[in-house]
């Protein structure tokens, strides 16, 4: 007698004892990531289990207001996945895709006129780390002042520019001519 009533309150403590093991979370389980938030960058949306790295971030506002720079994230995520969300995410936002390279380190390119995005993924064995680069669009008209500027910078060379060429005569003795493409034309 004394058994069976050992048995069931042991039956009791065990069943009472399962039913709150289901608010212990697995520590292997994998977040969601399908919700997202905004965070530095007003049109990158950015998984919810990834959190900012504040000592590795830098961002700053451009003149109309919009912000440019480097985020950095970490989080428990699978890369694989998280480059996939990233992608759904950048094109409802309207980045275009413009080329990826998938691996350990992955990265993929996006353009947004007059905006680029690069966005960085590394694997490690706890965390997946993600940084996020935002830059504005490289103005090809300052491409065209390159010659101008360095034959500025370097006025005691013996050389001179006209037009679309370059010529003259190194400081090391020797004479050199080479051609300048425009970029602009």
């Amino acid at each position: 007698m004394k058994v069976r009533t050992i048995v069931a309150g042991l039956a009791v403590l065990m069943l009472t004892g399962c039913s709150s093991m289901s608010s212990i979370s697995n520590p292997f389980e994998q977040p969601s990531i399908t919700e997202s938030y905004i965070s530095q960058f007003r049109d990158v949306p950015i998984p919810a289990p990834m959190s900012t790295i504040p000592s590795e971030t830098l961002v700053t506002v451009g003149p109309d207001g919009s912000k440019f720079g480097l985020e950095s994230f970490s989080g428990r995520v699978d890369g694989t996945s998280l480059a996939n969300v990233m992608m759904q995410n950048m094109a409802r936002q309207g980045w275009q895709l413009r080329g990826s390279s998938v691996g350990v380190r992955s990265v993929q390119l996006y353009e947004k006129s007059p905006h680029y995005a690069a966005i960085f993924y590394r694997e490690g064995v706890m965390n997946t780390s993600m940084d996020v680069w935002v830059v504005n669009g490289v103005n090809v008209d300052i491409l065209s002042l390159v010659p101008e500027v360095h034959n500025g910078v370097n006025g005691g060379y013996s050389s001179s520019y006209s037009g679309s060429d370059y010529s003259g005569a190194s400081s090391y003795g020797g004479t050199s001519s080479g051609q300048v493409t425009r970029l602009s034309e």
